[in-house]
């Protein structure tokens, strides 16, 4: 049976990794059995027109830019959710990867439609959890993690009951400031975060990923995805990135998955689940693998693992605040009106400073999300650029 699949983020790095996978699947089963039907972006207009072309896509949504030439073009805040209700039907594949909170309507969009999903938005557990995964179970539609540490989980539960785990293992590389000292962290340029030494990813995600907020937002999802309470859900720093993820069983066994350092693995895992196909990627090459290292993470140097577990212990709108937040203190770090350092405390003093409320409508949700950007913007605006302590 043919697969009809949309592609919203497809300008980001996963979007990109994602079309390489679908025309790898097109090569190997047929280009009818794998159509992409739609795709959305942020801004890149000119990599989406090129994307469109080559792919003989027709339906194509962008937030802001320039017009591109196609039959169905959308544009503006709800591109991506009418480019969603004008085309998707029940079964249909979504690929979410837009970037932070403008994700979480778009998803729930498109299970209401009846489409499975094959998520890369972090932020869509994170500031809507509950919401998201009743809705899919409401609606009998799969929610297949791409994140390459979640799809690791899922594919250590293989289907075992939450009763049989007694622990669940995210890993992480410890980004590109691993090996600094906590001092040299909090006034690290632009340049110096943005240079991940595994993993290519877009400026946000790098970001999380040196100040470790995303293993924060990842614990948080995995609460989510698999319904595991905070004290179930570890995290430790592993930096051959080969191991990404583990789950410990009552029994005392443990079972891990390894793969090499590609976001195409974990894509077309959740593409073609429950099967496995050739995804014409190398393997861990055993012959020259002497040794993987797991080491603690440091709550002092990370306090964003700390503040995860706060979090889910608060549940409602908690996560929506934490999440938004951090979009904010990324993006005036990125824009160097916030140094490094401060990124975490706007987000803790956001979270001291905002009421916690039920999630209890995508209304609900919007309002935390918006509270918590002002609130951020006015915290690093009192600080004019300086370190906030």
């Amino acid at each position: 049976m043919n697969k009809r699949i949309f592609i919203l983020g497809s300008t980001g790095s996963i979007g990109i990794s994602a079309i390489e996978v679908i025309q790898h699947l097109q090569r190997v089963d047929g280009k009818d059995m794998w159509q992409i039907v739609g795709i959305a972006a942020g801004n890149n207009s000119t990599l989406l027109a090129r994307q469109a072309e080559s792919l003989s896509i027709n339906s194509v949504a962008l937030v802001s830019g320039e017009k591109i030439d196609v039959e169905h073009f959308y544009a503006g805040e709800q591109a991506a959710v009418e480019l969603l209700r004008n085309h998707a039907l029940n079964g249909d594949m979504v690929i979410a990867s837009i970037v932070g909170f403008a994700g979480v309507e778009p998803v729930l969009t498109a299970i209401e439609l009846g489409c499975d999903i094959a998520l890369a938005n972090k932020e869509a557990l994170v500031a809507a959890g509950n919401i998201v995964m009743e809705a899919a179970k409401t609606a009998g539609v799969k929610i297949l993690p791409v994140d390459s540490e979640h799809s690791a989980i899922f594919q250590c539960l293989a289907g075992k009951k939450l009763e049989s785990v007694r622990s669940i293992v995210l890993t992480a590389s410890g980004g590109s400031l691993r090996d600094r000292t906590l001092d040299e962290i909090n006034h690290v340029s632009v340049e110096e975060v943005l240079s991940h030494p595994t993993w290519k990813m877009g400026p946000k995600v790098t970001v999380d990923s040196a100040s470790l907020m995303n293993k924060a937002l990842e614990i948080i999802e995995a609460h989510w995805l698999f319904a595991a309470s905070s004290e179930k859900i570890q995290a430790v720093i592993h930096r051959e990135s080969l191991v990404h993820g583990l789950v410990e069983f009552i029994d005392g066994s443990m079972v891990a998955q390894l793969a090499p350092p590609d976001m195409k693995m974990p894509i077309q895992y959740a593409l073609t689940y429950p099967n496995l196909k050739d995804g014409g990627q190398k393997g861990c090459n055993w012959e020259t693998l002497s040794a993987l290292h797991f080491e603690p993470i440091d709550p002092i140097r990370y306090p964003a693992v700390v503040l995860a577990k706060e979090v889910i212990e608060r549940g409602g709108t908690a996560g929506a605040i934490f999440s938004a937040a951090n979009e904010v203190a990324v993006d005036e770090f990125l824009n160097q009106t916030l140094p490094f350092g401060s990124i975490v405390r706007i987000v803790k003093k956001t979270l001291e400073t905002i009421s916690v409320s039920p999630a209890s409508s995508l209304e609900a949700v919007t309002a935390a999300d918006s509270e918590a950007r002002s609130v951020a913007m006015e915290l690093i605006a009192s600080h004019a650029g300086k370190e906030f302590v």
